[in-house]
């Protein structure tokens, strides 16, 4: 530890004994910092501050982190000044003080520990946030960024292509809304968020450095954690754009604003044996931060129990009619056609058919559209003319009914309880209050075993990766980005339990942030490159697994996604991840870009697999295993 500060330009250095193995000394005009994990060179002359481990494995972060405001890059006029500071038997703090011409004061603070490094900005003024960089600035007009002696980035946020691997050059975000960047280059979110932990490596061996946030519950107002961002104009300006600057960013889009001081949230740099390991790491001591709202409430033991969704079996019927129409076959699974095929008539066939194939699921999934208007639902009498009765013959059966719901859906709510994107309303506005009284009614509505009322048992959560966001968001309050999403998901959470203490609410997340708010976690579309579900199953399995240990998990539609393997493989895969859950009960449809479509009518040889993989799994969990 550090008797006193001194600037680094004098660096005069008193040794004393460590509890730890941190060391620092000075080497010509370079600072060192040295434990059992890393070494750390802080050289003012290339702007860089070498984190190395190993011979090999290094990353060299900018000196400087740049604040932007809407429109208004942040610059510095010089090179940053090093200071060292006392901060304990166990660390130590090193900033480096910067000027700026947007911000009154500024200072990037390091915190090296053993095994890990905490990295943030904290500025003074007044002003909005557009982006908060790690790593990335300027001096005047001249852009700086960092340094890898890596080449792979890996990213827990899973998606439709399962893409999780990218060259360290690549963009990349992890984001609370779905947006057109992610559609081009991964077709979408495939879960809502996930852990913010990059994991930086070279091949499979090691070592695997993690870079991820560090937030409190309220400081999540950012809508992605991105590397390599670089707007349009950062484009044309770089000479070599396809090298990207290795830097870590959080998007704010101006909607944080800033009066008096502010600090950034933490960066966590650490190194671990594997990527799997890097995000335990990252989450445990992100836990340990704060950065998450302990669950309360045990997980309902019936969301444990097999599912039967009728999405599928609504898709199969709207093909079939439309195989030889107008409608192409490829297209139709985006139509209306199939919402018409949810109808209390067919879901009772349904049942009767697995049930006399000896399938008893235990909970329905009614999925789109059983309502007129998703915002404010009601049930759709042309296709549901006694929802009650429906739900009461389930519950006779030991059946659960789950209801689906589009969380940001606003059709059947007023302009003035949306929020407004660019002057138009848009979606429903959590932090309305308005609204948030229309959610409190609906929820009655839709869960209260009252007369008048459908008696059902929760909700499954639905399209929040269309999360809005952008500059030209308005709503009631001032959230954005990760904490908006949550304002929704807990006004649903809170109000479906004040009606029912053992609903549950159905996200398809890895986000740790929303694991308090989670009955059931869905591993969601799982849409692929591959011929196959099975690897997209298991990979958001194991994260929701790592997020929200203990958690039921609805292994979703996968059949549908097989072309390839035998059913059986999959339906192994199923049992061994979480719950299974089966979307056919009539006829299996399988279609996938480049290949013949197929529809299948259910045989008793698929029946059979179906009956013994539930079969297996219920004696499993009975078990406890």
């Amino acid at each position: 530890m550090l008797c006193q500060e001194k600037r680094a330009g004098n660096l005069k250095i008193k040794a004393k004994k460590h509890m730890s193995s941190l060391k620092i000394k000075k080497k010509n005009s370079s600072i060192i910092i040295s434990s059992k994990a890393y070494e750390v060179s802080i050289i003012p002359e290339k702007l860089l501050v070498l984190l190395q481990k190993g011979p090999e494995f290094y990353y060299g972060m900018c000196m400087l982190s740049a604040v932007d405001m809407p429109g208004k890059k942040d610059k510095a006029g010089k090179i940053p000044t090093v200071k060292i500071k006392n901060t304990g038997k166990n660390s130590i703090c090193i900033d480096l003080i910067s000027d700026s011409n947007l911000w009154e004061r500024k200072i990037h603070h390091y915190v090296f520990k053993e095994n890990e490094i905490e990295y943030f900005t904290e500025i003074w003024g007044k002003g909005q946030v557009e982006r908060a960089y790690y790593f990335r600035g300027s001096i005047g007009e001249n852009e700086f960024a960092s340094i890898p002696g890596f080449t792979q980035v890996f990213s827990p946020q899973a998606n439709f292509i399962e893409k999780q691997e990218f060259h360290v050059s690549e963009y990349h975000s992890i984001g609370a809304g779905d947006y057109k960047e992610a559609r081009e280059k991964i077709w979408g979110f495939a879960l809502h968020g996930g852990p913010l932990c990059f994991v930086c490596h070279e091949g499979e061996k090691g070592p695997f450095l993690s870079a991820g946030i560090l937030a409190k519950p309220g400081e999540y107002n950012f809508n992605a954690f991105e590397i390599n961002y670089l707007s349009e104009k950062d484009r044309e300006k770089i000479h070599d754009s396809i090298i990207g600057t290795e830097a870590f960013s959080l998007s704010y889009d101006g909607h944080l604003k800033i009066d008096g001081k502010w600090e950034s949230p933490k960066l966590l740099l650490s190194f671990a044996a594997t990527k799997k390991s890097a995000l335990k790491q990252y989450l445990h001591r992100l836990e340990r931060y704060g950065g998450t709202i302990k669950r309360e409430l045990p997980y309902p033991e019936w969301a444990f129990e097999p599912v039967f969704c009728t999405w599928h079996e609504q898709v199969a019927l709207g093909m079939k009619k439309n195989q030889r129409s107008n409608i192409g076959f490829q297209n139709a699974e985006s139509s209306d056609d199939f919402f018409e095929k949810l109808t209390q008539k067919n879901c009772l066939k349904w049942l009767s058919l697995l049930e006399k194939n000896k399938i008893f699921p235990g909970t329905i999934i009614l999925d789109a559209k059983w309502q007129k208007n998703v915002g404010d639902p009601v049930a759709d009498e042309k296709k549901f003319p006694d929802l009650r009765s429906f739900v009461d013959e389930c519950h006779a059966r030991k059946i659960r009914v789950i209801l689906w719901h589009n969380g940001w859906d606003r059709s059947g709510v007023p302009d003035d309880e949306c929020c407004f994107l660019d002057g138009k309303a848009f979606k429903v506005d959590p932090a309305n209050p308005a609204y948030r009284d229309r959610v409190k009614k609906y929820m009655e509505r839709l869960l209260s075993d009252k007369k008048g009322s459908y008696n059902a048992d929760g909700l499954k959560v639905d399209g929040m990766t269309e999360s809005p966001v952008g500059a030209g968001l308005k709503n009631y309050g001032s959230q954005y980005g990760f904490e908006y999403a949550r304002t929704l998901l807990e006004l649903l959470y809170k109000e479906a339990k004040a009606v029912k203490a053992d609903s549950a609410i159905g996200q398809y997340t890895a986000f740790p942030y929303f694991g308090d708010l989670c009955d059931f976690a869905r591993t969601g579309d799982l849409y692929s490159v591959k011929g196959d579900p099975n690897s997209a199953n298991r990979f958001r399995a194991m994260l929701q697994e790592l997020v929200m240990p203990g958690a039921p998990i609805d292994t979703d539609g996968a059949l549908r996604f097989n072309y390839v393997l035998p059913d059986k493989d999959v339906l192994a895969v199923q049992e061994e991840i979480g719950a299974p859950c089966l979307y056919q009960a009539e006829y299996l449809i399988r279609r996938r870009n480049f290949c013949p479509p197929d529809i299948q009518v259910m045989d008793k040889e698929k029946y059979k697999m179906i009956f013994e993989s539930w079969k297996r799994y219920r004696k499993n969990l009975r078990a406890g295993s």
